[in-house]
């Protein structure tokens, strides 16, 4: 595991929120592209096409997208070689167990992220203020909005 370290110019930003998330949650899933924000976001509903469907973007940045019993917080970065995103799946509610809804989120949203390796995309995941993937903690670190 790799420690998410934010960088100085990313305080106040969208950089910082998905750092928060990274903190903050213990699992969420990371994809990192070669391509622009708006192309990963793209890539990654179609993926998931659920985290589309009930979405609020977030004045920090972030989107809250509601699926079934559970919700996913979510955000795209840019960096200079292309794109970073973090998910983390959260309970659809205050006291909800996660053995509610995990199934389901594996299945929406887990399963069809994860399979974006297949697709040239890097993958991978962490949670608690760390990574697996050592290239996306090292291009977070230059992680521009």
């Amino acid at each position: 595991m790799y420690d998410l370290m934010l960088s100085p110019h990313a305080r106040g930003t969208a950089v910082e929120q998905l750092y928060r998330l990274v903190e903050a949650v213990g699992l969420v899933t990371t994809v990192q592209t070669s391509i622009g924000v708006g192309d990963t976001a793209g890539v990654i509903v179609e993926a998931a096409p659920r985290l589309a469907e009930d979405h609020d973007v977030l004045s920090s940045g972030l989107i809250m997208s509601r699926v079934g019993m559970y919700r996913i917080a979510w955000g795209v970065v840019s960096h200079p070689g292309g794109s970073l995103a973090v998910l983390a799946p959260l309970p659809g509610h205050e006291g909800q167990q996660s053995s509610d809804w995990i199934r389901h989120y594996m299945r929406e949203v887990l399963d069809p992220v994860m399979a974006l390796s297949g697709r040239g995309h890097r993958t991978g995941g962490g949670g608690n203020g760390t990574v697996t993937e050592e290239e996306f903690a090292r291009a977070f670190r230059e992680a521009y909005v």
